[in-house]
């Protein structure tokens, strides 16, 4: 009965996130059926989150059945607007079978292979990496339990009164809080499979942003290194909160990054959605929105990209900060702070000289680690070297700017961390295998765009 449950669970998202797409979301060109289950996968996991954040303010208890009310007012008002045709979809030319050949039949073997085993693994046990079961899983229960935000116990219960805990969006333990709603009961490893779905996700969405360009024997093979890095197969079933921020992310620059190629708004708007949504997940969202503005205002100074660069600019800017900023008045609300800023200017310079060194040290050391990413650093370095010989796509430096600005954030907030330098060291060491996860994706796109010339479609 659970497993039906669970089912059903993820159909409402599902429907939720389909009837959204139906609703506010009309491309030019028809998007095929896999990428549109993805989209309505991500963009029902945010509706359902804000949704359970937004309801746990009434007076009435949060429960299954007046979560689903919403949803179905906006079903109803979906199948009103499309009647017989809100379930159809149109064929797209991506929805073209593959050309199979051994090769390729191989390529999807082995991705499939690494799917199951990062299923089988997240069902295996509850959850036991520290944050997932300490923290968000810990969150998620209260407002299960609670049928509501507790304010009270919010702020006075010392196990999540840690800044750094109470600062930290809350779309994943809403999210979970959500799934045991509708279990009616709490079965961690369920959530953890739940989780999984964004591994697969990525995957099949980044599948679907190349096809449109490159042969599929070049596409497979991009999907098949991105499927396998060692650390993305180890962070995926665990239950962390890198994984659905790796998603979101990643959907957010490739739809903003498909906008630049065909002009099309929907997908900005949709792009600028998903990079909202990464800010609801986690705090190293902000810091990707910030690095994503920074690259977009370079490329509208370096390129005629024929598009309206202020409309852009201000949909980038302020989309994501409208589903960004009723947390951030919560909090504010709470006097909840982020306890990273706490040094002057020129305490800064003199923490990053004596800081810098180290951070480097245990990045490149770890980046550079083929058991830990095979040869992906390897092969962007080469592709960036590559790129500056003979840019097969100019506009491809985006990108690169992307990935380069986040990893001068995240060295920015080692540097003023307020800790001693014994303390600094660990924090790197815990976090560097999980914090290039974010810009995985959108560097391996660049390695696409600079390598994949030969396999381009004509």
């Amino acid at each position: 009965m659970i497993f039906l449950r669970f089912i059903f669970c993820i159909f409402s998202i599902l429907i939720t996130g389909y009837t959204i797409l139906r609703l506010f979301f009309h491309p030019k060109e028809r998007l095929p059926l896999g990428e549109v289950i993805v989209l309505a996968f991500g963009i029902g996991t945010g509706f359902v989150s804000l949704e359970t954040f937004f309801l746990s303010f009434t007076k009435i208890l949060l429960s299954a059945g007046y979560l689903l009310l919403f949803q179905l007012i906006l079903f109803v008002i979906a199948i009103f607007k499309f009647k017989k045709y809100f379930f159809y979809w149109r064929k797209s030319y991506t929805d073209e079978k593959l050309t199979y050949s051994p090769l390729t039949l191989f390529f999807l073997l082995i991705i499939l292979w690494e799917i199951i085993y990062v299923f089988l693994d997240a069902f295996r046990l509850p959850f036991t990496a520290w944050d997932a079961w300490g923290h968000w899983g810990f969150q998620a229960k209260i407002f299960f339990l609670e049928k509501t935000f507790p304010f009270q116990l919010w702020t006075q219960l010392p196990w999540i009164k840690h800044p750094n805990h109470l600062g930290s969006p809350l779309l994943i333990p809403f999210l979970e809080a959500y799934i045991y709603f509708f279990l009616g009961q709490v079965h961690e490893p369920l959530v953890k499979v739940f989780c999984s779905f964004y591994y697969v996700c990525i995957i099949v969405l980044f599948y679907y942003q190349l096809r449109r360009q490159f042969l599929d024997k070049f596409v497979l093979g991009s999907c098949l290194c991105l499927a396998t890095i060692p650390n993305l197969i180890n962070q995926a079933p665990i239950g962390y909160m890198d994984i659905p921020l790796t998603f979101y992310i990643t959907c957010g620059i490739l739809y903003i990054w498909r906008y630049l190629q065909e002009k099309d708004r929907s997908f900005l708007l949709l792009g600028s959605i998903f990079i909202g949504l990464s800010m609801w997940t986690k705090n190293e969202g902000f810091s990707l929105w910030l690095a994503l503005f920074l690259s977009c205002i370079l490329i509208c100074l370096w390129f005629k990209l024929n598009i309206n660069k202020r409309g852009f600019l201000f949909t980038v800017l302020f989309i994501p900060l409208l589903i960004y900023f009723p947390w951030l008045i919560f909090k504010y609300s709470l006097g909840i702070k982020v306890g990273y800023f706490q040094s002057s200017l020129n305490e800064f310079f003199g923490l990053a000289k004596q800081r810098l060194p180290l951070i480097l040290d245990i990045w490149i050391r770890n980046c550079l680690n083929t058991q830990k990413w095979n040869i992906f650093w390897f092969s962007f370095i080469f592709s960036l070297l590559w790129f500056f010989v003979k840019p097969y796509k100019k506009i491809s430096i985006f990108l690169f700017f992307i990935v380069v600005f986040q990893l001068i954030f995240y060295f920015i907030i080692y540097i003023i961390w307020p800790i001693t330098m014994s303390d600094i060291e660990l924090q790197i060491l815990n976090s560097v295998d999980r914090l290039p996860l974010h810009i995985i994706p959108v560097a391996l796109l660049f390695i696409c765009q600079q390598l994949g010339e030969t396999w381009k479609i004509a």
